[in-house]
């Protein structure tokens, strides 16, 4: 896991990244597409250019909200250490995000996709239950209200201790 440091520099690198994956979009589209060849060639290069940022983004971005959140409405004003994966590349035994305060402990996942269908809501089930699995107190992370009555019914079925908030 990586040390997050101050949440509002991890923002601003955040914001670079954004910045430089914006413009690589542009560099990619050219000014007219005039056949489905070259309109199916340009969405080709966009998916393998950018796919990837594309979705680790968002996901970063929604672990720093997170943590903003859990700043303001959990510990107020109490000194945190924050470590996280902001892009997907921790182990199964690792949250993505984690923060110390003081002899507690709180662990979080964080699911970016506006809905629970296929692939996300099987995915959903198995982040929910690797959270379960962790010490402290357990928060999940999404965007949608839709996500979060989907995870919330799954934690109630399981009868977990995880609290699902969405951040806008």
């Amino acid at each position: 896991m990586e040390q997050v440091g101050s949440i509002p520099e991890a923002k601003r690198r955040l914001l670079a990244k954004i910045k430089e994956l914006l413009s690589s979009t542009k560099r990619l589209i050219p000014d007219e597409v005039d056949s489905v060849g070259t309109g199916i060639g340009v969405l080709s290069a966009l998916r393998r250019e950018i796919y990837e940022d594309l979705n680790q983004i968002q996901h970063a971005a929604l672990i720093l909200d997170g943590a903003e959140w859990l700043e303001k409405d959990v510990l107020q004003g109490e000194t945190a250490e924050w470590h996280w994966n902001p892009y997907q590349t921790g182990t199964n035994d690792e949250p993505d995000l984690l923060c110390r305060s003081g002899a507690d402990m709180i662990v979080a996942e964080a699911t970016a996709s506006p809905e629970p269908k296929g692939f996300i809501d099987s995915r959903m089930a198995s982040t929910l239950e690797k959270l379960n699995r962790m010490n402290g107190e357990r928060y999940y992370f999404v965007r949608t209200a839709t996500m979060k009555r989907r995870a919330e019914t799954k934690i109630a079925k399981a009868g977990w201790d995880i609290r699902v908030i969405a951040l806008p």
